[in-house]
């Protein structure tokens, strides 16, 4: 637990029978460094004393003398705020939808009900354990959203809590096609937007893992309506597609890389190629493998960008990857297709001139067809029979990641120790690929797919996704076991690794997407299914509703399919396929930015304090970007045991910044047995003194964002006071953030929460001008990365004006690097202790722009104040 200083906090303990909150003596704020927070069980976190410059601690003084005055005549000042800046709700969108479902029972016993309520469509169908799932798998989606920084924005984690190979900011792009493909359905377009452009424009690397990122954003444009987004994506893409140019051989026409980072450790080739097991890291890795998925990936990954080249008016680009596409799909036919086996096999690349295939029937023979590849009979039909044959991937909980008939098959994992065996176990990874090629075999029509088949591996999958009764998803699952095997406590829970939804939508109720202004419904329902409906569906900035009723008396909308867009009917026919209209996409406008988020922990601004933490909590989390309510996995600061009537919260920005609202996650756990629960009263602190306060928790929703607004501020900091109820409860916040209006330029600051270097960071220069605190980024040197992201242009040449100070006797050089791209080396002559410019001409895409600025003088301090873009 650590201490440091409060708004109001009472030295005294509280009495057990207290339960009003009484004012008394304000004890003044002020800043003690401390080493850490204790974390019961997780090693202790360490930050970088000292914080505060000497303007900060001036003004943090300062505002303490304000506050102890506002404190006394809070009830007062409060009178006026309640009635103009009440607490504020986020509405839904502005579109017009339908009410024919329930949308309040369906969602009633998930926290974080908001979010919910804003952006999922609702679902009515006759089996319940699938619609149960369905529902589930959005708050496992929500968990994962992670806000990592102003200007980046939002992306998706794979485990709650970040792992230590994750890349930059947490993310792990072996999923991030899933994870693309299932939120692209909700109705807030900025998390797939930010995401996206993580991979194609930002720091996240696309080539850990293979990956179907560039494909995915294609088909989530025909979801959002957005081609514009997708065409201004081309370079990018073309980049991300690029790093890949190592691993082809042209001689095979194919891609390869070792299957453990294709995401499958511990599969068949790593078994053939160390049958004895005398090399762990052989087998586990397995050798450079030329694989169905990564192969049917690129392919995919290459039409994506033909699409894109298309809306861009690029015909040379179009050519190109078309012809790329195609030769890649026949190499896998002539290379990949066994056909003794009838089936897409693994071939091992090392020490195999003749390219001799694999025997073993593995899942990854079934991915090529969700991306269009095998869909005739010679090809489709046998995948289709392989699924359905208890010998093949057909298990009580599959489909299996192996051939139950292969002799390296195993049905446990042979070491319960490892987490990730994939010769046998089930993975949803695997099944969400295998759903999608089901759907595309089914509808090809060139195979005896049925519609009931469809649905028996749609209940397959939800029933494998259970836990104690309830919905769960965690990394793998034993096929004849209803258990998981790898299930890991305050780590796998509710893993985002697949999809779900996304299937339930696209392939249960038919929903396929067009590049036009048009919508397909095609269920794939069982025969005797007399009704089923999905509402408010996000489409084109649009909410579609699709209702079948067999007689029209579920619904009382009319008998057979009824389709509405934004509350009007488009469509009423008997047949429960149609071709619908849509107007043209609403896309959504410009969005806020969080200023307090900070995604690699408390070594950089923003930071956090807190008067008082539980040893199990730890106060970063509450800015961590990540937003879930659970008890475990756990992520939250809360003051449980502390014996203070309230407790304070405070935010540290390197710079003043103009804020007008704060927004907070409030964590309540009295319902399920615990002891934390809203605040009585909540006060907002900053340097000018007392800001507003809430003085009562009618309005507050528990465990769930809570937003307080009030006229526009300037601050360097943020502080929350948060009042417990009674002497039985604490108070507790799973997240704080500060949104404020994105910066339009000219001039940016750097991305405060993402300085790399081992002696990059944020210092207070008295001969800075840029802000009235002096805060600069320092130590810049030849490891330092100096990120300005969120640089919106309208494309093309551009002025980059850097201000800085070179305290040494030499000039050094930085490199400019534009969307991943290094454009130009910017020379930084010796400013004699001032700053000064150096300018440049750069190239910038339409949209958002992250630059970054890489090198330092690893002989003289070298500080960065600000970068000025202006268009030429």
């Amino acid at each position: 637990m650590a201490k440091s200083w409060s708004y109001d906090t009472f030295k005294q303990s509280l009495a057990p029978d207290s339960e009003n909150i009484v004012k008394t003596t304000v004890v003044l704020p002020q800043h003690v460094d401390v080493a850490g927070e204790s974390k019961s069980g997780r090693g202790r976190r360490f930050y970088r004393p000292g914080f505060l410059s000497f303007i900060d601690g001036v003004l943090f003084r300062m505002a303490a003398v304000l506050s102890a005055t506002a404190i006394v005549f809070s009830g007062l000042a409060y009178t006026a705020l309640a009635r103009h800046q009440p607490l504020q709700h986020h509405e839904r969108a502005n579109v017009k939808g339908t009410t024919f479902l329930n949308h309040e029972d369906p969602i009633s016993s998930f926290l974080g009900r908001t979010f919910l309520q804003n952006n999922i469509p609702y679902l009515d169908i006759p089996d319940q354990l699938i619609q149960d799932v369905f529902y589930y798998r959005w708050t496992s989606l929500q968990r994962n959203l992670r806000y990592v920084t102003a200007g980046t924005g939002y992306m998706c984690t794979e485990f709650v809590h970040p792992v230590g190979y994750a890349k930059a900011f947490g993310t792990i792009d072996a999923a991030a096609g899933h994870q693309i493909d299932e939120s692209r359905w909700l109705r807030d377009t900025a998390y797939g937007d930010d995401y996206i452009q993580l991979y194609t424009r930002g720091p996240a690397d696309p080539l850990q893992y293979t990956q179907w990122i560039l494909d995915a954003a294609s088909r989530r444009a025909m979801v959002t309506g957005d081609s514009e987004f997708l065409a201004n994506q081309l370079e990018d893409m073309m980049r991300v597609w690029h790093l890949w140019d190592p691993y082809f051989d042209s001689g095979a026409g194919l891609y390869y890389y070792q299957p453990v980072w294709d995401a499958q450790e511990l599969s068949l080739p790593g078994f053939i190629a160390d049958p004895d097991n005398k090399d762990w890291d052989l087998r586990k890795d397995g050798p450079f493998t030329y694989r169905p998925s990564h192969n049917a990936y690129m392919v995919a990954n290459a039409r994506a960008i033909v699409r894109a080249s298309e809306l861009a008016h690029n015909g040379l680009v179009q050519s190109q990857f078309s012809k790329i596409a195609d030769d890649l799909e026949a190499a896998m036919y002539e290379r990949l297709w066994a056909p003794e086996q009838k089936f897409f096999m693994d071939v091992i690349r090392p020490n195999n001139p003749n390219l001799t295939r694999l025997t073993g029937r593995e899942q990854v023979g079934l991915f090529p067809y969700r991306f269009g590849i095998g869909l005739n009979e010679s090809y489709a039909q046998p995948a289709l029979d392989s699924m359905f044959d208890p010998q093949g991937f057909l298990a009580p909980y599959g489909p299996t990641t192996l051939e139950i008939r292969d002799p390296w098959f195993a049905a446990t994992k042979p070491d319960p120790s490892y987490c990730c065996w994939w010769n046998g176990m089930s993975w949803p990874y695997s099944t969400g690929h295998t759903l999608k090629s089901l759907a595309a075999i089914y509808r090809s029509g060139v195979t005896n797919a049925t519609s009931e088949q469809y649905h028996e591996y749609l209940q397959m999958y939800a029933r494998t996704q259970q836990k104690d009764g309830m919905p769960y998803v965690a990394e793998s699952h034993y096929p004849f076991e209803d258990t998981w095997s790898q299930d890991q406590s305050n780590h796998s829970e509710n893993y985002d690794h697949s999809t779900n939804n996304d299937d339930v939508i696209t392939g249960l109720m038919g929903v396929i997407p067009q590049p036009d202004d048009t919508l397909k419904i095609s269920p794939i329902v069982p025969s005797n299914w007399t009704y089923f409906a999905l509402e408010n569906l996000a489409y084109h900035g649009h909410l579609v509703t699709i209702l079948y009723d067999k007689d029209g008396s579920r619904y009382n909308a009319g008998p057979g399919l009824s389709v509405y867009v934004d509350g009007e009917k488009v469509h009423q026919g008997q047949d429960q396929s149609a071709m619908v209209a849509i107007p043209p996409p609403i896309l959504a406008g410009d969005t806020r930015v969080n200023i307090a988020a900070n995604p690699d922990g408390l070594g950089q601004y923003p930071t956090i304090d807190a008067t008082f933490t539980y040893s199990a909590d730890y106060s970063y989390e509450a800015i961590d970007g990540v937003v879930y309510y659970d008890h475990v996995p756990n992520n939250r600061w809360t003051d449980y045991t502390s014996p203070n009537k309230n407790d304070t919260l405070t935010v540290f920005f390197a710079r003043p910044r103009n804020v007008s609202s704060v927004t907070l996650a409030l964590y309540s756990d009295v319902a399920r047995g615990g002891s934390v629960d809203l605040p009585g009263r909540i006060e907002i602190y900053g340097s000018g003194g007392l800001i507003t306060t809430v003085d009562s928790n009618a309005q507050l929703l528990a465990n769930d964002h809570n937003e307080i607004s009030f006229g526009v501020v300037e601050t360097t900091f943020v502080a929350v006071n948060l009042y417990r109820q009674s002497s039985t409860t604490w108070v507790g916040v799973c997240e704080l953030e500060v949104w404020i209006p994105r910066p339009t330029g000219p001039t940016y600051f750097a991305v405060d929460a993402h300085l790399t270097g081992t002696n990059t960071k944020v210092l207070f220069d008295n001969s800075s001008t840029a802000t009235n605190n002096g805060a600069v980024v320092g130590g810049v040197r030849s490891d330092s990365n100096v990120a300005f992201s969120g640089i919106q242009s309208d494309g093309g040449p551009a002025q980059l004006v850097l201000s800085y100070a070179n305290l040494d006797d030499a000039a050094t050089n930085v490199t400019v690097q534009v969307n991943q791209v290094a454009q130009k080396v910017l020379g930084l002559v010796p400013s004699k202790g001032k700053y000064i410019t150096a300018k440049t001409d750069i190239g910038l895409a339409v949209g958002r722009n992250y630059i970054s600025l890489s090198g330092g003088s690893d002989t003289a301090e070298v500080r960065f104040e600000t970068l000025t873009i202006s268009s030429i």
